[in-house]
């Protein structure tokens, strides 16, 4: 009787350290933007965004993402192009208002704008094809740069009137900005550069 009261209590012993263990392993992996199954938690890993709300809605209308099998480096390869897509956006407002508008002002207003956005989608078309090492560091330099000294379509627009082609222009260039921020905390995550969660910042509206 006292051999079968120990075998059981060794074995209720040896169940609760398996399953501590186990919600120990599941709790790490979570909290590291990795579901159980082995992909990325799309939410947990926009959690630790500036932006979570934009990032999700980013990499889900990627078609390329799948989270159960996504690793980190796949959610920055789709911030990145969800970033082009953003910035390619701007940019060709910009440039087809500028065949529209009469003054001045509003034009080196959307003149300068469309010329700082089509600097930055250079860095970052340069991840066409897939991001090695060495272009997912320069590409996170450039936009390390970006947040620290970041062109301002804001200046270059402030002597313009205030009319609805600036209004949309500098909200096209708000939420581009917002996929950038978003792309750059994925970039840390996928490299391990940034392992803090970023502060949240609230959404950009964005507009069509």
């Amino acid at each position: 009787m006292e051999a079968r009261s120990a075998m059981s209590w060794y074995c209720g012993s040896l169940l609760a350290v398996v399953i501590a263990l186990f919600l120990s392993v599941s709790l790490g992996v979570r909290a590291a933007g990795v579901g159980v199954s082995g992909g990325v938690d799309l939410k947990a890993s926009c959690a630790a965004t500036p932006h979570p709300d934009v990032c999700l809605r980013a990499l889900q209308a990627d078609h390329s993402i799948k989270a159960s099998a996504a690793t980190p480096r796949d959610l920055a390869e789709a911030a990145l192009r969800a970033a082009s897509t953003a910035g390619g956006a701007v940019g060709d407002y910009a440039r087809h208002e500028l065949n529209v508008v009469k003054d001045n002002l509003m034009w080196q207003c959307l003149n300068e704008c469309a010329e700082d956005i089509e600097e930055a989608l250079d860095h970052l078309d340069d991840t066409e094809g897939g991001l090695d090492d060495g272009k997912l560091r320069d590409v996170k330099q450039f936009l390390d740069t970006a947040e620290e000294d970041t062109w301002s379509c804001d200046e270059s627009c402030k002597h313009a009137p205030n009319t609805p082609i600036k209004a949309a222009l500098l909200a096209k260039n708000r939420d581009f900005e917002a996929v950038m921020r978003v792309a750059n905390a994925l970039i840390k995550r996928a490299t391990g550069a940034g392992d803090a969660p970023a502060p949240a910042l609230p959404a950009p509206r964005f507009i069509n």
